[in-house]
């Protein structure tokens, strides 16, 4: 995107961590954003703590589980502010245990969440961003659970596997398409945030990258040189593995 000045974008999971410096630096753009989080008065808290007055935020609870919710919240950005040319998916949460020991309810909770919230996302934004009819960037907020299996984490590991899925998906799609619409997938690595306060890696860190992938339209976001060695290490394995299909 040429231009960040006056454009709208929509967050989810803003009102702390990596969704909160996004929508930080975003406002230090001059982009226009509606926080949304799963806590009403939290996201409110978020919201204020950015507003310097200057450029417009908005605070709205969203339960990006509920369909219904993301869609209104996607008739609310364009009622609030007249277009939506951003959107970032990034609500998300974690649980751990061993795949066979953890309960169903466990795992849809998760994928509830971290894959099914990025496709309400999609299916409600997407079309809002189309409809603007200019430039536009949907950033999915993925792991590097996305490109490294993470043992104890199956749920998560599996959401965000999806969410790269998604995201390459969705960008062949609008390609395809000829939009003028990016799409970024974002894979951090150990974040200090309230879900991981062990992190290493700063949010504003991820934020920064956010905010260049969408300048620069880069696909694939890596915000750390985290578990670079595992991540080359299994890329190699998998491309390797080809040489063992049998023949007909």
């Amino acid at each position: 995107m040429n231009r960040l000045n006056g454009r709208v974008a929509v967050v989810t999971g803003a009102a702390s961590g990596i969704g909160f410096a996004i929508a930080q630096h975003l406002l230090g753009e001059g982009v226009r954003v509606v926080m949304t989080d799963l806590d009403a008065s939290t996201v409110t808290d978020a919201a204020s703590a950015v507003r310097d007055g200057t450029v417009e935020v908005d605070a709205v609870q969203l339960d990006v589980r509920d369909p219904d919710a993301v869609e209104g919240v996607a008739r609310h950005v364009v009622d609030r502010f007249g277009a939506l040319h951003i959107a970032v998916n990034n609500a998300g949460i974690v649980n751990g245990g061993n795949s066979w020991e953890l309960s169903l309810e466990d795992w849809r909770r998760v994928l509830d969440v971290n894959l099914w919230g990025v496709i309400h996302g999609v299916r409600s934004f997407v079309p809002r961003i189309l409809d603007s009819g200019e430039e536009g960037h949907v950033v999915n907020v993925s792991s590097m659970a996305a490109v490294l299996a993470l043992k104890g984490l199956g749920p998560y590991t599996v959401a965000k596997h999806g969410v790269l899925g998604l995201s390459d998906v969705l960008r062949a799609e609008l390609e395809a398409a000829d939009a003028p619409v990016g799409v970024s997938v974002v894979m951090p690595g150990p974040i200090r945030t309230g879900m991981n306060p062990i992190g290493t890696v700063e949010p504003s860190v991820v934020a920064a990258n956010v905010l260049d992938a969408v300048r620069r339209n880069r696909p694939y976001v890596f915000t750390d040189d985290h578990a670079t060695a595992a991540v080359e290490a299994r890329l190699r394995a998998i491309l390797a593995a080809r040489t063992d299909v049998l023949p007909p």
